[in-house]
């Protein structure tokens, strides 16, 4: 509304301008103007210019208008790329972006990944073992595979006719710990930055975390975690990023610790 105003008045007052300099135009062509001021070459150049001015102002003033448009939008963009900042969203995947995963894993000091299984690991055993070699921190966060959630998730992975034999809880927890297994036979040193823990309980989302940068995911019945939208943002400390951190703290403490070179025994010791 003010906007609208504000152009309603330059548009009169432009009119006006170019109205007179039309008359000034006029005024000099009957020689008024030098009567009002006789011999004001200068004078009358000026009057002439500011005149020409007022016109070719007057008609550009809807390209200035077209202006104002788009630097009102320019300012929406620019407000709503704030707004999305604070929440800490980046972007939504259609799937997990493994490559995209993995450049974040090559320069992390803390790696987590929260899932009932993770079926890309084998994919991302390389870029994990590098990050051990440099020192940096894994936490792994497994559903236990003894427990009634998984089974109620297996039901669900075979929802909407999807009966793939693959698809489970436990042989993909079993999976992931023989992968895990070999990375420690192979360099035994990496124990001591590798933790590796189980949890019985209702997970909420999927989350690969590299430092302060997550992929989050739900579970959907049908389809593995990594094959859903995936939720992409940045900063620990946003809004979104506090949300989901909790989520991740939650289920870490609640977890119970198993050894990858005996995992087999601690599954069936440890009861959950």
């Amino acid at each position: 509304m003010a906007g609208n105003l504000r152009r309603t008045s330059e548009r009169i007052g432009l009119f006006a301008a170019a109205g007179l300099s039309i008359l000034v135009a006029l005024a000099d062509l009957v020689g008024w103007l030098d009567k009002v001021a006789p011999g004001g070459t200068i004078q009358k150049i000026t009057l002439l210019l500011l005149g020409s001015m007022a016109l070719v102002v007057t008609l550009e003033v809807d390209g200035f208008a077209k202006l104002d448009e788009i630097d009102a939008k320019v300012d929406w963009v620019r407000r709503a790329v704030a707004q999305g900042s604070e929440q800490g969203l980046v972007a939504v995947h259609p799937s997990l972006p493994n490559e995209d995963y993995l450049r974040c894993i090559g320069q992390a000091r803390q790696v987590t990944i929260l899932n009932t299984w993770i079926p890309n690991l084998q994919r991302l055993k390389e870029a994990l073992a590098d990050a051990l070699d440099r020192r940096a921190e894994v936490r792994i966060l497994l559903l236990y595979p003894n427990s009634l959630v998984a089974s109620v998730r297996d039901d669900a992975l075979r929802a909407r006719g999807r009966n793939n034999p693959e698809w489970s809880v436990k042989k993909g927890v079993g999976h992931n710990f023989a992968i895990l297994e070999e990375l420690l036979t192979e360099k035994r040193r990496r124990a001591a930055q590798l933790t590796v823990k189980v949890f019985n309980s209702l997970p909420s989302v999927a989350v690969y975390k590299a430092d302060e940068h997550y992929y989050v995911s739900v579970f959907m019945h049908g389809q593995l975690a990594i094959e859903s939208p995936q939720l992409e943002i940045q900063g620990g400390s946003t809004l979104l990023g506090r949300q989901f951190q909790q989520e991740l703290d939650t289920l870490w403490d609640i977890g119970v610790e198993i050894d990858p070179l005996h995992w087999e025994r601690d599954l069936d010791r440890k009861r959950l």
